[in-house]
């Protein structure tokens, strides 16, 4: 009798320990799973970035291509531009990750640069060798940095090439308000399954399997909920910053003629400059410019409207063109992307890390259903 009591003890103390064990081990997977989806979420949203980014700072070559035009129709040569240094200026104090820009000659030569002197950059990558197309953009790394050039042509043809040198920051990318937010979320919810599965579950939790991959099933589903509404939180503030670079652009463009005692209705082509900022990504869903709530020239909008009304569905960004003269009629530049759009650019970086989710998400169930659990008797 005593060595039956004996080996019954034995075998509970057995039974306990596998599921102790059971318990860890299932906390460590629910874990894991939670962290791979935090990491993947990352790896999607740095993808979304710098496509954003690229848009934005394409936006701001083509800021300081068409500063140009001027000169460029008559044929003059780059280096007597001499408004570079403001417009670069109004570049770099936009986008701080714009660390110099390099205007060089048919031959590679740089002819203009900037900063110059102090904290410029020294400057030994290859020179970009421009397409014929007036339209093409090249994305790529070159002396440590990253760069978006494009070529430059006068009334004579090519004339030379424009570059943005830019530092990513994924840390930055990464710090945003909604990312910091969802992390806290998921954070939280693996804290609050440790805590649960290490000291308040009991040895009954684990007597049905179907009930251990439903707990498992619902925590991905919540820890997948989470990264999907931090990705399109994080999309929409980078719809906004970019649809805010496109408006800055225009207006600060704009702001020129107005600084000079010019009403922008006064200037010739003027719907065909808004055409262009719009059609110059394909991100943008519509460019307006306003004279207090009227419509001066807009492109993407209802053709017939003469009055502005905020449009359903777009991020968007308003800038102010402030006149130096009180009595000069107040213009703002307002640019919109659609949500649409934000969700194509999620969808078209998320796939792969979907696919790799998924995986994930079929081994873990696999793992967890093959965890000690105490059978009902």
């Amino acid at each position: 009798m005593a060595s039956d009591l004996a080996t019954t003890e034995l075998e509970m103390d057995a039974d306990g320990s596998a599921l102790a064990a059971a318990r860890i081990r299932t906390v460590l997977a629910f874990a894991v799973t939670l962290l791979a989806i935090l990491v993947l979420g990352a790896l999607v949203w740095l993808q979304v970035a710098a496509r954003f980014d690229t848009a934005r700072l394409r936006t701001e070559a083509e800021t300081v291509r068409n500063a140009m035009s001027g000169m460029l129709s008559m044929g003059l040569p780059l280096e007597d531009f001499i408004g570079f240094p403001a417009v670069s200026a109004r570049i770099f104090q936009v986008n701080p990750s714009v660390r110099a820009i390099v205007v060089r000659e048919p031959g590679g030569r740089p002819v203009l640069s900037s900063p110059v002197g102090n904290g410029a950059i020294d400057w030994t990558g290859p020179a970009f060798v421009p397409p014929v197309e007036l339209d093409s953009v090249v994305v790529d790394r070159a002396g440590g940095y990253a760069r978006v050039a494009m070529p430059i042509f006068n009334r004579f043809g090519p004339a030379g090439s424009l570059e943005l040198l830019f530092e990513r920051d994924p840390i930055r990318d990464l710090a945003r308000n909604a990312a910091l937010a969802g992390l806290a979320a998921i954070t939280l919810l693996t804290i609050g399954l440790v805590v649960h599965g290490l000291a308040i579950a009991n040895p009954e939790f684990f007597q049905s399997r179907r009930d251990l991959i439903g707990t498992y099933a619902t925590i991905s589903a919540l820890g997948l909920a989470l990264a999907a509404s931090t990705l399109a939180g994080l999309a929409a503030e980078q719809a906004e910053e970019t649809a805010g670079a496109y408006a800055y652009s225009l207006g600060a463009r704009l702001g020129e003629a107005v600084a000079l005692g010019i009403s922008p209705d006064g200037l010739s082509g003027l719907d065909d400059v808004v055409k262009e900022y719009r059609d110059s990504n394909q991100i943008i869903g519509y460019v307006a410019l306003l004279e207090g709530n009227r419509i001066a020239a807009a492109s993407g909008l209802d053709a017939g409207a003469r009055r502005w009304q905020h449009p359903d569905g777009y991020f968007d960004a308003i800038y102010e063109v402030r006149p130096r003269r009180l009595y000069t009629p107040q213009y703002r530049v307002a640019v919109g992307i659609h949500w649409r759009v934000v969700l194509r650019e999620l969808g078209g970086a998320a796939i792969a890390p979907t696919g790799v989710a998924i995986l994930l998400l079929l081994l873990g169930a696999f793992v967890v259903s093959r965890l000690r659990v105490q059978e009902q008797a």
